[in-house]
């Protein structure tokens, strides 16, 4: 072999080499930037997922208080002696009668999680453990609602009950919705101590609103367990951070 022969042979084997090398390198530079993209949507994921779990935590504790309230207004009614509820303050009086069946509901928030599922993309939770944390959460407010439609069920019977009574009642004092004070119901009465005694001494209509409550603390135990479940993905959002 003659030193020119050499030399192209060498040539030809050092340009493969920067060839492959250039190849290889352009691969890894790929999957780097793709490791880092989906370390960047895992991130913004992760920050999303913990803004509306720390939203559903806030709105469970709301509807759960606001049941657990209800419950006691309406032991006042049971346990009062007429005396008692005679002497209610109209504010106390449409509490009681706004208890006996308001069906509040918890509207989970889980858009993060819906777009992750639909788009095929849970798997950029990097924590296993967290993809199964929400899985799960999103079964658990599935059963929540089920109790959630026997309560309302029950509180529309309440509400067909409550006319052979003279009503439905209103107050702007209880008539409150998620941006402020519902107005222009003045039309609509508001209900009195005498209203109160009328529907305690309809046991069919107080039947209803027993029913009504008993489904409801059916409903308030769903939230607790929903309750926990958010608490462990917020921790496990925590860890992944």
């Amino acid at each position: 072999m003659t030193t020119d022969q050499r030399t192209r042979r060498w040539r030809f084997v050092s340009e493969g080499t920067v060839i492959v090398v250039s190849i290889l390198l352009a691969f890894g530079i790929d999957a780097l930037w793709a490791r880092h993209l989906l370390r960047e949507e895992e991130a913004a994921a992760l920050a999303a997922l913990d803004t509306e779990f720390r939203a559903n935590l806030e709105q469970i504790d709301r509807v759960v208080d606001y049941h657990k309230v209800a419950r006691q207004r309406i032991a006042t009614l049971v346990d009062s002696s007429p005396e008692a509820i005679r002497a209610l303050s109209q504010t106390a009086t449409s509490e009681i009668m706004s208890a006996t069946a308001n069906p509040w509901t918890f509207d989970a928030v889980l858009g993060t999680t819906k777009a992750l599922v639909g788009a095929g993309k849970l798997v950029v939770l990097q924590d296993p453990r967290l993809r199964n944390a929400l899985t799960t959460f999103a079964n658990l407010v599935s059963d929540a609602d089920e109790d959630g439609t026997y309560m309302q069920s029950n509180a529309y019977d309440v509400w067909r009950a409550e006319c052979r009574h003279g009503g439905p009642w209103t107050d702007a004092a209880t008539e409150v919705g998620i941006t402020g004070p519902i107005r222009g119901l003045d039309f609509i009465p508001k209900a009195t101590p005498t209203d109160l005694l009328n529907i305690r001494a309809d046991r069919e209509f107080m039947g209803l609103v027993h029913r009504f409550h008993l489904n409801a603390a059916y409903y308030v135990a769903e939230l607790g367990r929903l309750r926990a479940q958010a608490t462990v993905v917020l921790e496990l959002i925590a860890e992944s951070d």
